[in-house]
Protein backbone atom coordinates (compact mmCIF):
# COMPACT_ATOMS: atom_id res chain seq x y z
CA UNK A 1 0.00 0.00 0.00
CA UNK A 2 1.43 3.73 -0.38
CA UNK A 3 0.89 5.35 2.32
CA UNK A 4 3.33 8.03 4.67
CA UNK A 5 3.27 6.64 8.41
CA UNK A 6 3.12 9.20 11.48
CA UNK A 7 7.26 8.22 12.22
CA UNK A 8 8.04 8.71 8.55
CA UNK A 9 6.50 11.99 8.60
CA UNK A 10 8.44 13.01 11.84
CA UNK A 11 11.66 11.66 10.78
CA UNK A 12 10.81 14.12 7.84
CA UNK A 13 10.83 17.18 10.09
CA UNK A 14 14.04 16.39 11.57
CA UNK A 15 15.56 17.05 8.20
CA UNK A 16 16.96 20.26 6.68
CA UNK A 17 14.00 22.32 4.57
CA UNK A 18 15.51 21.70 1.42
CA UNK A 19 16.14 17.89 1.64
CA UNK A 20 12.87 17.60 3.40
CA UNK A 21 10.76 19.48 0.10
CA UNK A 22 12.98 16.85 -1.88
CA UNK A 23 11.65 13.73 -0.14
CA UNK A 24 7.90 15.40 0.12
CA UNK A 25 7.50 15.68 -3.58
CA UNK A 26 9.03 12.13 -3.93
CA UNK A 27 6.57 10.64 -1.94
CA UNK A 28 3.99 12.50 -3.69
CA UNK A 29 5.53 10.71 -7.18
CA UNK A 30 4.87 7.76 -4.96
CA UNK A 31 1.29 7.98 -3.79
CA UNK A 32 0.60 9.20 -7.94
CA UNK A 33 2.26 6.38 -9.09
CA UNK A 34 0.50 3.90 -7.16
CA UNK A 35 -2.68 5.47 -7.12
CA UNK A 36 -2.17 4.94 -11.08
CA UNK A 37 -1.16 1.50 -10.75
CA UNK A 38 -4.29 -0.07 -8.58
CA UNK A 39 -6.83 0.37 -12.37
CA UNK A 40 -4.17 -1.11 -14.01
CA UNK A 41 -3.97 -4.33 -10.95
CA UNK A 42 -7.43 -4.50 -11.37
CA UNK A 43 -7.49 -4.60 -14.84
CA UNK A 44 -5.10 -7.44 -15.19
CA UNK A 45 -7.51 -9.52 -12.64
CA UNK A 46 -9.28 -12.81 -13.64
CA UNK A 47 -12.41 -14.40 -11.75
CA UNK A 48 -14.61 -17.36 -12.71
CA UNK A 49 -18.02 -16.39 -12.25
CA UNK A 50 -19.43 -17.74 -8.70
CA UNK A 51 -21.46 -21.25 -8.98
CA UNK A 52 -24.99 -21.12 -7.80
CA UNK A 53 -25.39 -22.48 -4.31
CA UNK A 54 -26.98 -25.57 -4.95
CA UNK A 55 -24.74 -26.52 -7.48
CA UNK A 56 -21.86 -25.53 -5.05
CA UNK A 57 -24.01 -27.66 -2.08
CA UNK A 58 -24.17 -30.89 -4.50
CA UNK A 59 -19.85 -30.24 -5.35
CA UNK A 60 -21.20 -30.37 -8.80
CA UNK A 61 -18.00 -30.27 -11.57
CA UNK A 62 -17.82 -26.64 -12.79
CA UNK A 63 -15.52 -26.55 -16.55
CA UNK A 64 -15.07 -22.85 -16.07
CA UNK A 65 -13.31 -23.66 -12.57
CA UNK A 66 -11.46 -26.74 -13.80
CA UNK A 67 -9.74 -25.21 -16.58
CA UNK A 68 -8.81 -21.62 -15.15
CA UNK A 69 -7.13 -24.01 -12.66
CA UNK A 70 -5.32 -25.69 -15.59
CA UNK A 71 -4.04 -22.42 -16.87
CA UNK A 72 -2.69 -21.15 -13.16
CA UNK A 73 0.85 -21.79 -12.73
CA UNK A 74 2.73 -23.08 -10.02
CA UNK A 75 4.62 -20.19 -7.61
CA UNK A 76 2.08 -17.66 -7.69
CA UNK A 77 1.07 -15.94 -4.09
CA UNK A 78 -1.77 -17.12 -2.36
CA UNK A 79 -3.32 -13.99 -1.40
CA UNK A 80 -6.64 -14.71 0.13
CA UNK A 81 -8.43 -17.93 1.34
CA UNK A 82 -12.10 -17.70 1.76
CA UNK A 83 -14.14 -21.13 3.10
CA UNK A 84 -18.07 -21.42 2.31
CA UNK A 85 -19.11 -23.78 5.29
CA UNK A 86 -22.92 -25.84 4.05
CA UNK A 87 -24.52 -27.47 6.76
CA UNK A 88 -26.12 -30.67 5.81
CA UNK A 89 -29.24 -29.82 4.43
CA UNK A 90 -29.70 -27.77 1.32
CA UNK A 91 -32.73 -24.99 2.01
CA UNK A 92 -32.52 -23.82 -1.66
CA UNK A 93 -33.50 -27.25 -3.06
CA UNK A 94 -37.46 -27.42 -2.28
CA UNK A 95 -36.96 -30.90 -1.48
CA UNK A 96 -34.65 -30.17 1.14
CA UNK A 97 -36.81 -27.08 2.76
CA UNK A 98 -39.76 -29.12 5.11
CA UNK A 99 -39.22 -28.52 8.47
CA UNK A 100 -37.77 -31.35 9.50
CA UNK A 101 -34.78 -30.62 7.62
CA UNK A 102 -34.58 -27.42 8.81
CA UNK A 103 -34.77 -28.56 12.52
CA UNK A 104 -31.93 -30.61 12.35
CA UNK A 105 -29.80 -28.01 10.29
CA UNK A 106 -30.02 -25.35 13.22
CA UNK A 107 -29.81 -28.49 15.68
CA UNK A 108 -26.20 -29.48 13.77
CA UNK A 109 -23.20 -27.45 15.33
CA UNK A 110 -21.84 -26.43 11.84
CA UNK A 111 -18.02 -26.60 11.71
CA UNK A 112 -15.68 -24.05 12.97
CA UNK A 113 -14.04 -22.33 10.19
CA UNK A 114 -10.73 -22.80 12.19
CA UNK A 115 -11.39 -26.34 11.93
CA UNK A 116 -11.08 -26.16 8.39
CA UNK A 117 -8.09 -24.06 7.94
CA UNK A 118 -6.12 -26.18 10.65
CA UNK A 119 -6.00 -29.34 7.82
CA UNK A 120 -5.83 -26.69 4.89
CA UNK A 121 -1.65 -27.64 3.71
CA UNK A 122 -1.50 -24.31 2.85
CA UNK A 123 -2.27 -20.50 3.76
CA UNK A 124 -2.20 -17.61 3.19
CA UNK A 125 1.48 -15.89 1.82
CA UNK A 126 2.34 -19.25 0.22
CA UNK A 127 3.60 -20.27 -3.00
CA UNK A 128 0.59 -21.67 -4.54
CA UNK A 129 1.05 -25.68 -5.72
CA UNK A 130 -1.66 -27.19 -7.36
CA UNK A 131 -0.28 -30.90 -5.54
CA UNK A 132 -1.11 -29.05 -2.22
CA UNK A 133 -4.12 -28.06 -3.34
CA UNK A 134 -5.36 -31.21 -4.64
CA UNK A 135 -4.03 -32.47 -1.28
CA UNK A 136 -5.37 -30.52 0.64
CA UNK A 137 -8.63 -31.34 -0.73
CA UNK A 138 -8.11 -35.04 -0.33
CA UNK A 139 -7.12 -34.54 3.45
CA UNK A 140 -10.44 -32.63 3.93
CA UNK A 141 -12.65 -35.09 2.33
CA UNK A 142 -10.76 -38.02 4.78
CA UNK A 143 -12.25 -36.11 7.89
CA UNK A 144 -15.28 -38.21 9.26
CA UNK A 145 -17.57 -35.10 9.25
CA UNK A 146 -17.74 -33.38 6.02
CA UNK A 147 -19.71 -35.43 3.33
CA UNK A 148 -17.33 -34.05 0.45
CA UNK A 149 -14.79 -30.57 -0.22
CA UNK A 150 -13.36 -28.50 -2.32
CA UNK A 151 -10.30 -26.36 -2.72
CA UNK A 152 -9.84 -24.39 -6.27
CA UNK A 153 -8.60 -20.98 -7.33
CA UNK A 154 -11.00 -17.98 -8.29
CA UNK A 155 -9.37 -15.26 -8.90
CA UNK A 156 -5.87 -14.33 -10.36
CA UNK A 157 -4.97 -10.49 -10.16
CA UNK A 158 -0.50 -10.61 -11.39
CA UNK A 159 1.37 -12.73 -9.27
CA UNK A 160 -1.56 -13.27 -6.43
CA UNK A 161 -4.07 -16.29 -6.45
CA UNK A 162 -7.28 -16.26 -4.29
CA UNK A 163 -8.95 -19.98 -3.09
CA UNK A 164 -11.94 -20.97 -2.04
CA UNK A 165 -12.83 -24.02 0.48
CA UNK A 166 -15.79 -25.44 0.09
CA UNK A 167 -16.95 -27.84 2.41
CA UNK A 168 -20.73 -29.51 3.61
CA UNK A 169 -21.19 -31.48 7.04
CA UNK A 170 -22.56 -34.59 7.49
CA UNK A 171 -25.09 -35.34 10.65
CA UNK A 172 -22.47 -36.30 13.16
CA UNK A 173 -24.43 -36.60 16.43
CA UNK A 174 -25.88 -40.31 16.04
CA UNK A 175 -27.31 -42.88 18.27
CA UNK A 176 -25.97 -46.17 17.83
CA UNK A 177 -28.79 -48.80 17.31
CA UNK A 178 -26.99 -51.16 14.96
CA UNK A 179 -27.76 -54.44 14.35
CA UNK A 180 -25.50 -56.97 12.32
CA UNK A 181 -26.26 -60.43 11.64
CA UNK A 182 -23.27 -62.74 9.79
CA UNK A 183 -22.62 -66.03 9.77
CA UNK A 184 -25.76 -67.55 11.73
CA UNK A 185 -24.80 -64.58 14.52
CA UNK A 186 -26.28 -61.63 15.99
CA UNK A 187 -24.30 -58.86 17.27
CA UNK A 188 -25.81 -54.98 18.59
CA UNK A 189 -24.53 -51.76 19.68
CA UNK A 190 -26.60 -49.17 21.76
CA UNK A 191 -24.90 -45.76 22.91
CA UNK A 192 -24.26 -42.26 20.56
CA UNK A 193 -21.74 -41.00 19.16
CA UNK A 194 -20.66 -37.25 17.51
CA UNK A 195 -17.55 -37.36 15.35
CA UNK A 196 -17.72 -33.65 15.33
CA UNK A 197 -18.61 -32.54 18.84
CA UNK A 198 -19.54 -29.01 19.04
CA UNK A 199 -18.06 -28.07 15.62
CA UNK A 200 -15.07 -28.92 16.79
CA UNK A 201 -13.92 -31.56 14.68
CA UNK A 202 -13.31 -33.87 17.98
CA UNK A 203 -15.17 -37.38 18.53
CA UNK A 204 -17.02 -38.32 21.62
CA UNK A 205 -18.63 -41.97 21.96
CA UNK A 206 -20.11 -44.14 24.52
CA UNK A 207 -21.41 -47.68 23.04
CA UNK A 208 -22.39 -51.17 24.69
CA UNK A 209 -21.81 -53.48 22.18
CA UNK A 210 -22.95 -57.37 22.43
CA UNK A 211 -22.21 -60.29 20.14
CA UNK A 212 -21.58 -63.77 20.50
CA UNK A 213 -18.07 -63.94 22.12
CA UNK A 214 -18.45 -61.02 24.49
CA UNK A 215 -20.18 -57.49 25.83
CA UNK A 216 -19.30 -54.60 27.03
CA UNK A 217 -19.34 -51.09 27.19
CA UNK A 218 -16.50 -48.22 25.68
CA UNK A 219 -16.11 -44.74 25.78
CA UNK A 220 -13.62 -43.00 23.26
CA UNK A 221 -12.33 -39.56 22.38
CA UNK A 222 -10.42 -38.59 19.57
CA UNK A 223 -8.95 -35.42 18.34
CA UNK A 224 -7.61 -34.99 14.62
CA UNK A 225 -5.51 -32.08 15.51
CA UNK A 226 -4.58 -31.73 19.08
CA UNK A 227 -4.57 -27.57 20.16
CA UNK A 228 -4.42 -26.52 16.45
CA UNK A 229 -1.06 -28.74 15.52
CA UNK A 230 -0.76 -31.77 13.44
CA UNK A 231 -0.70 -33.97 16.25
CA UNK A 232 -3.13 -36.40 16.50
CA UNK A 233 -5.00 -38.42 19.84
CA UNK A 234 -7.12 -40.92 20.65
CA UNK A 235 -8.70 -42.66 24.00
CA UNK A 236 -10.22 -45.82 23.82
CA UNK A 237 -12.11 -47.06 27.28
CA UNK A 238 -13.77 -50.11 27.15
CA UNK A 239 -14.99 -52.36 30.27
CA UNK A 240 -16.62 -55.96 28.95
CA UNK A 241 -17.72 -58.78 30.57
CA UNK A 242 -14.73 -60.94 29.60
CA UNK A 243 -11.93 -58.42 30.05
CA UNK A 244 -11.16 -54.93 29.34
CA UNK A 245 -9.49 -52.92 26.09
CA UNK A 246 -7.94 -49.58 26.90
CA UNK A 247 -6.12 -48.01 24.21
CA UNK A 248 -4.26 -44.89 23.89
CA UNK A 249 -2.36 -43.65 20.47
CA UNK A 250 -0.37 -40.09 20.25
CA UNK A 251 1.31 -39.72 16.57
CA UNK A 252 1.82 -36.74 13.97
CA UNK A 253 1.44 -39.01 10.67
CA UNK A 254 2.38 -38.43 7.38
CA UNK A 255 -0.81 -36.36 6.78
CA UNK A 256 0.71 -35.62 3.10
CA UNK A 257 2.58 -37.13 0.75
CA UNK A 258 5.19 -34.61 0.77
CA UNK A 259 5.30 -34.33 5.00
CA UNK A 260 9.05 -34.53 5.70
CA UNK A 261 8.77 -36.21 9.24
CA UNK A 262 6.28 -38.44 11.07
CA UNK A 263 6.60 -39.63 15.37
CA UNK A 264 4.32 -41.16 17.59
CA UNK A 265 3.31 -43.38 20.65
CA UNK A 266 0.74 -46.15 20.89
CA UNK A 267 0.02 -48.02 24.44
CA UNK A 268 -2.48 -50.84 24.96
CA UNK A 269 -3.71 -53.42 27.67
CA UNK A 270 -6.41 -55.66 27.17
CA UNK A 271 -7.65 -58.90 28.44
CA UNK A 272 -10.34 -60.83 26.46
CA UNK A 273 -11.86 -64.55 25.94
CA UNK A 274 -10.11 -66.13 23.07
CA UNK A 275 -12.46 -69.12 21.24
CA UNK A 276 -11.33 -71.71 19.02
CA UNK A 277 -13.89 -72.38 16.21
CA UNK A 278 -15.17 -75.11 14.23
CA UNK A 279 -17.58 -75.63 11.88
CA UNK A 280 -18.85 -72.04 13.34
CA UNK A 281 -18.72 -73.77 17.00
CA UNK A 282 -16.36 -72.47 19.62
CA UNK A 283 -14.62 -75.60 20.72
CA UNK A 284 -12.23 -74.00 22.94
CA UNK A 285 -12.24 -70.60 25.25
CA UNK A 286 -9.70 -69.33 27.06
CA UNK A 287 -8.26 -65.86 28.80
CA UNK A 288 -5.84 -64.25 27.09
CA UNK A 289 -3.81 -60.70 27.92
CA UNK A 290 -1.51 -58.23 26.73
CA UNK A 291 -0.20 -55.31 26.79
CA UNK A 292 2.10 -53.37 24.47
CA UNK A 293 4.15 -50.46 24.22
CA UNK A 294 5.07 -49.01 20.56
CA UNK A 295 7.35 -45.81 19.56
CA UNK A 296 7.98 -45.07 16.20
CA UNK A 297 9.03 -42.09 13.76
CA UNK A 298 9.85 -41.49 10.28
CA UNK A 299 11.22 -39.07 8.19
CA UNK A 300 11.25 -38.57 4.15
CA UNK A 301 13.84 -38.83 1.92
CA UNK A 302 14.18 -36.88 -1.49
CA UNK A 303 11.60 -38.10 -3.81
CA UNK A 304 12.62 -41.03 -5.83
CA UNK A 305 10.59 -40.12 -9.03
CA UNK A 306 8.70 -36.51 -10.29
CA UNK A 307 5.90 -38.59 -7.75
CA UNK A 308 7.45 -40.81 -5.76
CA UNK A 309 8.32 -40.21 -1.90
CA UNK A 310 10.75 -42.43 0.36
CA UNK A 311 10.74 -42.52 3.70
CA UNK A 312 12.66 -44.19 6.58
CA UNK A 313 10.70 -45.55 9.77
CA UNK A 314 12.26 -46.33 13.03
CA UNK A 315 10.66 -47.61 16.31
CA UNK A 316 10.84 -49.62 19.32
CA UNK A 317 7.82 -52.17 20.02
CA UNK A 318 7.46 -54.11 23.48
CA UNK A 319 4.50 -57.20 23.68
CA UNK A 320 3.56 -59.31 26.65
CA UNK A 321 1.20 -62.38 25.97
CA UNK A 322 -0.28 -64.30 29.24
CA UNK A 323 -2.95 -67.04 28.67
CA UNK A 324 -5.25 -68.45 31.60
CA UNK A 325 -7.99 -71.07 32.09
CA UNK A 326 -10.99 -69.28 32.23
CA UNK A 327 -14.15 -70.17 33.69
CA UNK A 328 -15.65 -71.35 30.43
CA UNK A 329 -17.02 -75.36 30.22
CA UNK A 330 -14.67 -75.68 26.92
CA UNK A 331 -11.21 -75.44 28.34
CA UNK A 332 -8.48 -76.07 25.61
CA UNK A 333 -6.67 -79.42 26.39
CA UNK A 334 -3.29 -77.09 26.86
CA UNK A 335 -3.42 -73.62 27.08
CA UNK A 336 -1.00 -71.30 24.48
CA UNK A 337 2.60 -70.44 25.81
CA UNK A 338 2.73 -67.27 27.58
CA UNK A 339 5.49 -64.86 25.09
CA UNK A 340 7.19 -61.58 25.36
CA UNK A 341 8.40 -59.46 22.30
CA UNK A 342 10.95 -56.83 22.26
CA UNK A 343 12.15 -55.43 19.23
CA UNK A 344 13.80 -52.11 17.96
CA UNK A 345 12.85 -52.23 14.29
CA UNK A 346 13.92 -50.76 11.09
CA UNK A 347 11.90 -50.21 7.86
CA UNK A 348 11.49 -48.15 4.57
CA UNK A 349 8.08 -46.84 2.65
CA UNK A 350 8.00 -46.05 -0.91
CA UNK A 351 4.91 -44.36 -1.98
CA UNK A 352 3.25 -42.62 -5.37
CA UNK A 353 1.67 -39.43 -5.82
CA UNK A 354 -0.92 -40.69 -7.67
CA UNK A 355 -5.23 -40.54 -7.25
CA UNK A 356 -7.66 -40.43 -9.20
CA UNK A 357 -11.57 -38.95 -8.69
CA UNK A 358 -14.11 -41.24 -9.07
CA UNK A 359 -17.99 -41.83 -8.24
CA UNK A 360 -20.13 -45.23 -7.26
CA UNK A 361 -17.12 -47.64 -6.54
CA UNK A 362 -16.72 -47.87 -3.03
CA UNK A 363 -19.70 -45.81 -2.47
CA UNK A 364 -22.82 -43.97 -4.06
CA UNK A 365 -22.93 -41.16 -5.08
CA UNK A 366 -19.80 -39.02 -3.74
CA UNK A 367 -16.29 -38.40 -4.81
CA UNK A 368 -13.98 -40.89 -3.37
CA UNK A 369 -10.07 -40.36 -3.97
CA UNK A 370 -9.03 -43.73 -5.00
CA UNK A 371 -5.28 -44.39 -4.98
CA UNK A 372 -3.81 -45.52 -8.19
CA UNK A 373 -0.02 -45.60 -7.41
CA UNK A 374 2.39 -48.19 -6.44
CA UNK A 375 3.67 -48.15 -2.47
CA UNK A 376 5.46 -50.93 -0.81
CA UNK A 377 6.57 -50.76 2.92
CA UNK A 378 9.07 -53.43 5.10
CA UNK A 379 9.58 -53.65 8.50
CA UNK A 380 12.86 -54.99 10.20
CA UNK A 381 13.42 -55.92 13.90
CA UNK A 382 15.35 -58.12 16.46
CA UNK A 383 13.07 -59.75 19.40
CA UNK A 384 16.34 -60.53 21.71
CA UNK A 385 16.35 -62.41 25.01
CA UNK A 386 18.93 -59.56 26.00
CA UNK A 387 15.77 -56.74 25.94
CA UNK A 388 13.34 -59.22 27.54
CA UNK A 389 12.20 -61.12 25.06
CA UNK A 390 11.17 -64.77 25.56
CA UNK A 391 13.73 -66.12 22.76
CA UNK A 392 15.55 -64.76 19.72
CA UNK A 393 13.60 -64.01 16.88
CA UNK A 394 13.61 -61.70 13.49
CA UNK A 395 10.04 -59.80 13.01
CA UNK A 396 9.53 -58.90 9.85
CA UNK A 397 6.19 -57.42 8.28
CA UNK A 398 5.78 -55.90 4.74
CA UNK A 399 3.02 -54.46 2.12
CA UNK A 400 3.11 -53.64 -1.60
CA UNK A 401 0.15 -52.68 -3.78
CA UNK A 402 -0.21 -51.30 -7.38
CA UNK A 403 -2.67 -50.60 -9.99
CA UNK A 404 -2.25 -52.92 -12.85
CA UNK A 405 -4.89 -51.19 -15.13
CA UNK A 406 -6.87 -48.41 -15.27
CA UNK A 407 -9.11 -46.57 -17.63
CA UNK A 408 -12.60 -45.26 -17.71
CA UNK A 409 -13.87 -48.39 -18.25
CA UNK A 410 -12.01 -50.79 -15.55
CA UNK A 411 -9.64 -50.67 -12.74
CA UNK A 412 -7.69 -53.40 -11.22
CA UNK A 413 -6.24 -53.49 -8.05
CA UNK A 414 -3.53 -55.83 -6.27
CA UNK A 415 -2.15 -55.63 -2.76
CA UNK A 416 -0.35 -57.92 -0.68
CA UNK A 417 0.73 -58.00 3.03
CA UNK A 418 2.78 -60.62 5.24
CA UNK A 419 3.81 -60.65 9.27
CA UNK A 420 5.58 -62.31 11.48
CA UNK A 421 8.46 -64.08 13.15
CA UNK A 422 11.51 -66.36 12.48
CA UNK A 423 13.38 -68.09 15.19
CA UNK A 424 17.22 -67.82 14.99
CA UNK A 425 17.46 -71.23 16.80
CA UNK A 426 15.18 -73.34 15.63
CA UNK A 427 14.87 -71.76 11.96
CA UNK A 428 10.94 -71.78 12.43
CA UNK A 429 7.96 -69.23 11.80
CA UNK A 430 5.99 -67.85 14.60
CA UNK A 431 2.48 -66.41 13.32
CA UNK A 432 3.91 -66.05 9.84
CA UNK A 433 0.67 -64.76 8.00
CA UNK A 434 0.72 -63.56 3.95
CA UNK A 435 -2.66 -62.47 2.06
CA UNK A 436 -2.30 -61.66 -1.42
CA UNK A 437 -5.88 -59.51 -2.99
CA UNK A 438 -6.81 -59.02 -6.21
CA UNK A 439 -9.97 -56.70 -7.28
CA UNK A 440 -11.27 -55.90 -10.67
CA UNK A 441 -13.80 -53.66 -12.04
CA UNK A 442 -15.29 -52.91 -14.93
CA UNK A 443 -17.69 -50.35 -15.25
CA UNK A 444 -20.44 -50.99 -18.05
CA UNK A 445 -22.40 -48.03 -18.08
CA UNK A 446 -22.70 -45.36 -15.66
CA UNK A 447 -24.91 -47.22 -13.03
CA UNK A 448 -23.92 -51.24 -14.01
CA UNK A 449 -20.02 -52.51 -12.66
CA UNK A 450 -18.96 -55.96 -12.43
CA UNK A 451 -16.62 -56.75 -9.61
CA UNK A 452 -14.62 -59.32 -9.05
CA UNK A 453 -12.10 -60.35 -6.04
CA UNK A 454 -9.52 -63.53 -4.81
CA UNK A 455 -8.01 -63.30 -1.69
CA UNK A 456 -5.59 -66.07 -1.06
CA UNK A 457 -3.96 -66.70 2.77
CA UNK A 458 -1.45 -68.64 4.08
CA UNK A 459 0.29 -68.97 6.97
CA UNK A 460 3.18 -71.06 9.13
CA UNK A 461 3.42 -71.46 12.81
CA UNK A 462 0.11 -70.09 14.44
CA UNK A 463 0.16 -70.19 17.86
CA UNK A 464 -2.78 -71.41 19.88
CA UNK A 465 -4.55 -68.31 20.27
CA UNK A 466 -4.11 -67.33 16.49
CA UNK A 467 -6.68 -69.26 13.55
CA UNK A 468 -7.22 -68.74 10.31
CA UNK A 469 -11.04 -69.38 9.51
CA UNK A 470 -13.03 -68.98 6.43
CA UNK A 471 -16.93 -68.16 6.68
CA UNK A 472 -19.70 -65.74 6.69
CA UNK A 473 -17.88 -62.73 7.63
CA UNK A 474 -14.79 -62.76 5.69
CA UNK A 475 -15.98 -64.21 1.88
CA UNK A 476 -18.60 -67.22 2.00
CA UNK A 477 -21.53 -65.55 2.50
CA UNK A 478 -23.66 -68.81 2.59
CA UNK A 479 -22.43 -69.92 5.46
CA UNK A 480 -21.60 -69.69 9.75
CA UNK A 481 -18.92 -66.87 10.46
CA UNK A 482 -15.68 -68.77 11.29
CA UNK A 483 -17.04 -72.50 9.36
CA UNK A 484 -14.05 -74.21 8.02
CA UNK A 485 -10.62 -73.63 9.64
CA UNK A 486 -6.95 -74.27 8.34
CA UNK A 487 -3.82 -72.87 7.56
CA UNK A 488 -4.28 -71.32 4.28
CA UNK A 489 -7.33 -70.41 2.43
CA UNK A 490 -8.70 -69.06 -1.05
CA UNK A 491 -11.82 -67.41 -1.57
CA UNK A 492 -13.39 -65.44 -4.95
CA UNK A 493 -16.30 -63.33 -5.12
CA UNK A 494 -17.93 -61.64 -7.94
CA UNK A 495 -20.82 -59.45 -8.01
CA UNK A 496 -22.92 -57.56 -10.33
CA UNK A 497 -24.00 -54.08 -9.08
CA UNK A 498 -26.35 -51.71 -9.59
CA UNK A 499 -26.11 -48.06 -8.67
CA UNK A 500 -29.52 -46.45 -8.65
CA UNK A 501 -30.00 -42.84 -8.21
CA UNK A 502 -32.56 -43.52 -5.51
CA UNK A 503 -32.44 -41.17 -2.29
CA UNK A 504 -35.52 -42.11 -0.34
CA UNK A 505 -36.23 -39.33 2.43
CA UNK A 506 -33.01 -37.52 0.92
CA UNK A 507 -31.06 -39.50 3.63
CA UNK A 508 -29.99 -42.52 2.20
CA UNK A 509 -28.37 -43.80 -1.28
CA UNK A 510 -29.41 -47.33 -2.61
CA UNK A 511 -27.91 -49.92 -4.10
CA UNK A 512 -28.11 -53.73 -5.00
CA UNK A 513 -25.97 -56.81 -6.00
CA UNK A 514 -26.48 -60.18 -7.14
CA UNK A 515 -23.67 -62.47 -6.27
CA UNK A 516 -21.64 -66.01 -6.04
CA UNK A 517 -18.89 -66.67 -3.57
CA UNK A 518 -16.55 -69.83 -3.65
CA UNK A 519 -13.63 -70.67 -1.51
CA UNK A 520 -11.93 -73.25 0.64
CA UNK A 521 -9.89 -72.94 3.79
CA UNK A 522 -8.30 -76.31 4.53
CA UNK A 523 -5.10 -77.99 6.03
CA UNK A 524 -2.33 -79.45 3.43
CA UNK A 525 -2.60 -83.35 3.48
CA UNK A 526 -5.12 -83.25 6.17
CA UNK A 527 -8.83 -84.25 6.54
CA UNK A 528 -10.96 -81.27 7.62
CA UNK A 529 -13.69 -82.95 8.78
CA UNK A 530 -17.43 -83.21 7.26
CA UNK A 531 -17.95 -80.63 4.38
CA UNK A 532 -14.38 -79.29 4.49
CA UNK A 533 -13.82 -79.28 0.65
CA UNK A 534 -14.76 -76.16 -1.95
CA UNK A 535 -18.13 -74.24 -0.35
CA UNK A 536 -19.85 -72.07 -2.73
CA UNK A 537 -22.93 -69.94 -2.46
CA UNK A 538 -24.95 -67.33 -4.26
CA UNK A 539 -27.26 -64.27 -3.21
CA UNK A 540 -28.78 -60.48 -3.74
CA UNK A 541 -27.96 -57.87 -1.82
CA UNK A 542 -29.48 -54.55 -0.86
CA UNK A 543 -26.29 -51.92 0.06
CA UNK A 544 -27.50 -48.49 2.00
CA UNK A 545 -25.27 -45.59 2.16
CA UNK A 546 -26.09 -42.50 3.96
CA UNK A 547 -25.92 -39.28 2.41
CA UNK A 548 -25.96 -37.37 6.03
CA UNK A 549 -24.33 -39.34 8.00
CA UNK A 550 -21.83 -42.04 8.52
CA UNK A 551 -20.59 -41.52 4.95
CA UNK A 552 -17.96 -44.65 5.59
CA UNK A 553 -20.12 -46.61 6.12
CA UNK A 554 -22.09 -49.19 3.61
CA UNK A 555 -24.88 -51.10 5.00
CA UNK A 556 -25.35 -54.88 3.19
CA UNK A 557 -28.73 -56.62 3.55
CA UNK A 558 -28.04 -60.21 1.95
CA UNK A 559 -29.90 -63.60 0.99
CA UNK A 560 -27.31 -65.92 0.56
CA UNK A 561 -28.12 -69.63 -0.58
CA UNK A 562 -25.44 -72.27 0.32
CA UNK A 563 -24.68 -74.89 -2.20
CA UNK A 564 -22.98 -77.07 -0.44
CA UNK A 565 -24.89 -78.37 2.78
CA UNK A 566 -24.40 -80.57 5.68
CA UNK A 567 -26.54 -80.85 8.36
CA UNK A 568 -25.35 -77.99 10.20
CA UNK A 569 -25.97 -75.53 7.15
CA UNK A 570 -29.08 -73.56 6.89
CA UNK A 571 -30.79 -73.31 3.57
CA UNK A 572 -30.73 -69.60 3.65
CA UNK A 573 -28.13 -67.31 5.48
CA UNK A 574 -29.61 -63.31 6.19
CA UNK A 575 -26.20 -61.33 6.63
CA UNK A 576 -26.50 -58.17 8.07
CA UNK A 577 -23.03 -56.06 7.84
CA UNK A 578 -21.42 -52.65 8.09
CA UNK A 579 -18.80 -52.22 6.14
CA UNK A 580 -16.68 -49.72 4.86
CA UNK A 581 -17.58 -50.35 1.02
CA UNK A 582 -19.87 -51.52 -1.74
Amino acid sequence: MCIVSVAQQGYLRGMGSARRQQLWWSGVCLVLACMLAIPAAAQECQEVPPQQPSDSFRFESSPEHRSFAESLPDGLIISSITITRYRVFDREDPRENAGIYRWANDFHSLTREWVIREQLLVKEGDYYLATMVRESERVLRDLKFLYDARVRPWRRCGEYVDLEVITRDIWTFTPTVNFKRSGGTNEYSLGFRDTNFLGTGKQVAVRYDSDEERSGTTLIYDDPAVAGSRWRTRLSLTDNDDGHDYRFRLNRPFFSVYERWSAGMRLEDWEREENIWFRGDEVEEFDHQQQSVRFFGGVATERELEKQVGRWLLGYHYENNEFAFSDSEIPPPELPEDREYSFPFIGYQSIEDEYMEIHNLNYLGRTEDLYVGEHYLWNLGYSAEALGATRDQVHFSGRYGNTLRVTDRDLWLVDSEITGFWSTDDAEFENMWLTINSRYHWRQAAKWALFSGIRLDYTDGLTGDNQLTLGGQNGLRGYERNYQVGDRSAVFNIEQRYYSDWHPFRLLRVGYAVFFDVGRAWFEGEDNGSNGGVLSNAGIGIRLNSSRAEKGSVIHIDLAFPFNKDDDVDDVQLLMTVKDRF
